[in-house]
């Protein structure tokens, strides 16, 4: 995965289009595959992610909010490559690869494995919330949806996490 590699004709102001993958392209990758619990499809989500902010990039005035901007295309980008994928019934091959949850997150195996059993939207507030620092309101706005059914989201992927591990981890 090569993140300069998909930027070929840069817009005005390419330096900090660099500077922005350099910064939060990891970390857009990681919410890609946690959202869509597949390495193929969350590099074509990570991908179509950057095209999609290239297209609008002068668009954003506020540079101080391009994290949870980013955030917000890449989460729709990766629920979108998700639901193609369901919609066009090929076979879906299982995150099994739990090392690859717990190098994006620097969380361990066992808790990438049992993140993997979530829902994508519960996976996303997860990765979100945990994983990212974002606050719940800011992961609401990210996923386009309100903070209640962030929190509700959040309140049932805890719940199931702790089924899954025992309670011994809480």
């Amino acid at each position: 995965m090569t993140t300069m590699g998909l930027i070929e004709t840069p817009p005005p102001g390419s330096d900090d289009v660099e500077e922005a993958v350099a910064r939060y392209g990891s970390e857009m990758y990681g919410l890609t595959l946690a959202i869509t619990a597949n390495v193929h499809d969350a590099e074509d989500a990570y991908q179509t992610a950057w095209s999609d902010a290239l297209r609008s990039w002068t668009k954003i005035r506020d540079v101080s909010k391009r994290r949870a901007w980013l955030a917000s295309i890449a989460a729709r980008s990766a629920m979108h490559t998700r639901r193609r994928r369901a919609t066009s019934n090929r076979l879906h091959v299982p995150f099994s690869e739990a090392t690859a949850l717990m190098t994006v997150m620097h969380w361990d195996a066992e808790l990438g494995t049992a993140i993997s059993q979530l829902s994508p939207r519960q996976r996303a507030v997860i990765t979100l919330h945990f994983g990212h620092g974002f606050t719940l309101d800011e992961v609401g706005t990210i996923l386009n949806c309100r903070g209640g059914t962030v929190r509700s989201h959040l309140g049932r992927a805890l719940a199931n996490l702790r089924v899954v591990m025992g309670d011994e981890r809480d």
